[in-house]
């Protein structure tokens, strides 16, 4: 998780020998840092929580969105392939060619929760009277059934690997719907999952489930804790790539085991396959990350 460092210091990070620098508020100061109570155990060392700096990245926010509601949720799936939930539950899609967003599904609203696949595909949880219903995309304008319950039995989250394979949350129910000719869904197992991603790379599941900490589902017998921290969201790339984003509102990225902070005062974030994180403020910013 931490970083140690031997030797290998500059003359500002002299200043914070025997200290932890720690995340600030302001992603911008890199070296606030308060004094360590085991200081003198450890002054042969510099230990240092890894961090980006925001502004050495791709900083865009050319992705203009009406100020009249709030954004709720980002999901993206290739390159720029951007959607984004409103908080009066209402799905728009960014359209590259006009460089603006046009919204989605208006019919089949209202929409609680959404998902898009690195092949394209959009999934969106909606809300009737009398049910709770899984749709996917299937037309420009149209959108095809898959899965219902009834609308006592809150469908809580989904994510889709690809067009073949998407899970879903409906109440303490973790369901797969595999697609042959037509989709069937069955009952993985039952527990506490608050939200669920599928991996891009090589489809691993993990979730956020007791104590709102995240997990890597390997079946239905195991299932191995990945965070010390509660966590509000999650996407994941890979069993070894996920990025989170705690209830301080910090934007995590976690990578074969080490968890570097990318930013605070993050609302939703989403990563597509080239690793770029797309993010959105609580001032409703939308914000894109390349690493490349």
């Amino acid at each position: 998780m931490l970083e140690y460092r031997k030797d290998h210091h500059t003359e500002q990070d002299k200043s914070c020998i025997g200290v932890v620098k720690r995340l600030p508020p302001d992603p911008n100061k890199l070296h606030s840092c308060y004094i360590h109570p085991f200081t003198e155990h450890i002054k042969a060392f510099i230990i240092i929580l890894n961090i980006y700096d925001v502004n050495s990245f791709n900083k865009t926010q050319n992705f203009p969105f009406p100020d009249t509601t709030g954004i709720m949720k980002i999901d993206v799936g290739q390159g720029e392939d951007l959607w984004i939930l409103t908080e009066n539950y209402e799905l728009y899609h960014w359209d590259g060619i006009e460089r603006k967003f046009i919204r989605k599904a208006k019919d089949y609203g209202p929409i609680y929760d959404f998902s898009v696949g690195p092949d394209g595909l959009a999934v969106i949880v909606s809300r009737s009277p009398i049910n709770n219903n899984v749709f996917i995309r299937s037309d420009i304008d149209s959108w095809e059934w898959i899965y219902g319950s009834d609308v006592r039995v809150p469908i809580i989250s989904i994510s889709n690997c690809d067009y073949n394979k998407i899970f879903t949350i409906e109440d303490r129910k973790l369901i797969v719907c595999n697609y042959d000719n037509a989709y069937s869904c069955d009952t993985l197992k039952y527990g506490i999952y608050n939200q669920i991603s599928c991996a891009f790379n090589d489809k691993s599941l993990w979730f956020i489930g007791s104590g709102h900490y995240i997990y890597l589902y390997i079946n239905k017998y195991i299932e191995i804790i990945r965070s010390e921290v509660p966590f509000k969201q999650i996407k994941a790339l890979s069993e070894q790539h996920v990025i989170g984003i705690d209830y301080d509102s910090t934007l995590w990225e976690y990578i074969n085991g080490t968890w570097t902070g990318i930013s605070n005062n993050v609302k939703s974030a989403s990563i597509n396959y080239n690793d770029d994180i797309f993010y959105v403020d609580n001032d409703n910013i939308i914000y894109k990350i390349s690493k490349n």
